[in-house]
């Protein structure tokens, strides 16, 4: 693909930021010759994109859904590394590439950010409990999803079904990368909401390292630059004209390692006495009650899936 135009939602995020920065340094040639834009809120912002040589284009909310089918219908490229949650804006980008393949007759491709605890369990609540950890990548993990979601719709995984089937039926090419428990400091400080930050400012409050039930569950991880190369990765193989796996295929799980939640706190305790931040070791168990104001953000099913599922 040439001279093509790449369209970036999310790029002040954790994850937006550092892709960004990855595709900015990017030696491929295709990249660098493409044209960024990044959608983004208010003018510093948009004056710091400019100073990278980063089309900004201004936006208010992901509820302007005409705003950015508008902004994606003029790019081959659209990745959204905004909320996965957020399931009107997404399926707005692909309406969006829809419109830019009619005009052109060229492929057009949407990369979603969305996250593995789309195939959580619930181990404590017991409203579901998997057996068949761990997946394989010959699963057929879009069904696998889509039957979860028809039992207990959730928003972020919900989005990736949405994506996937307009994808299909308005031939925009889809992939979805599932992000693992992510660490690192990138480019953008909003790192500070990541797993850890979250856990190191709950141990600094209760006195003491929190974990929910026995701190069994266990999730995969990434260091954030490795996820941002998967995606400079996805781009380049899509400039050079590989055809690599999409739609209900194109669900991609990116993880450097795995960790229990009770491994996690337990660095995050050692490390604070060392610190001399905290006093004591010894981790503090939360219930589901009590997890949902501390690591939830008020609520529950966050809590549960967020820090006790596999």
């Amino acid at each position: 693909m040439s001279n093509s135009r790449i369209l970036i939602t999310g790029s002040s995020g954790y994850i937006g930021g550092e892709v960004l920065a990855a595709l900015l340094a990017s030696k491929s040639s295709a990249v660098q010759a493409a044209t960024i834009s990044c959608m983004v809120r208010g003018e510093e912002k948009a004056e710091a994109l400019k100073k990278l040589g980063v089309t900004p284009l201004l936006f208010n909310s992901l509820d302007e859904t005409e705003i950015l089918a508008e902004a994606a219908s003029n790019h081959d490229i659209v990745i959204h590394a905004a909320s996965g949650f957020h399931t009107l804006s997404a399926r707005a980008l692909v309406l969006g590439l829809a419109q830019r393949k009619r005009k052109t007759g060229k492929d057009v491709h949407y990369i979603h950010t969305s996250g593995t605890s789309n195939v959580a369990d619930r181990p404590i609540s017991m409203q579901y409990v998997e057996s068949r950890y761990p997946l394989s990548d010959k699963d057929d993990i879009f069904a696998y999803m889509k039957t979860r979601d028809e039992d207990v719709p959730y928003a972020q995984r919900t989005s990736d079904i949405v994506i996937t089937e307009t994808g299909l039926e308005h031939g925009v090419k889809t992939y979805v990368l599932m992000s693992p428990s992510l660490y690192g400091i990138g480019v953008s400080p909003l790192h500070e909401f990541c797993h850890v930050p979250i856990l190191i400012r709950a141990g600094l409050k209760l006195g003491k390292v929190p974990v929910v039930g026995a701190g069994s569950g266990i999730w995969d991880h990434a260091h954030i630059q490795d996820m941002a190369c998967f995606y400079e990765t996805v781009v380049t193989k899509i400039l050079d004209g590989q055809d690599i796996p999409s739609g209900k295929d194109g669900i991609y799980f990116i993880e450097s390692g795995e960790h229990t939640w009770r491994e996690i706190a337990e660095r995050v305790a050692e490390a604070g006495v060392a610190l001399g931040a905290l006093q004591t070791t010894e981790l503090q168990t939360l219930d589901l009650q009590g997890s949902r104001d501390t690591l939830g953000g008020g609520w529950g099913l966050i809590a549960e899936i967020g820090w006790a599922s596999k």
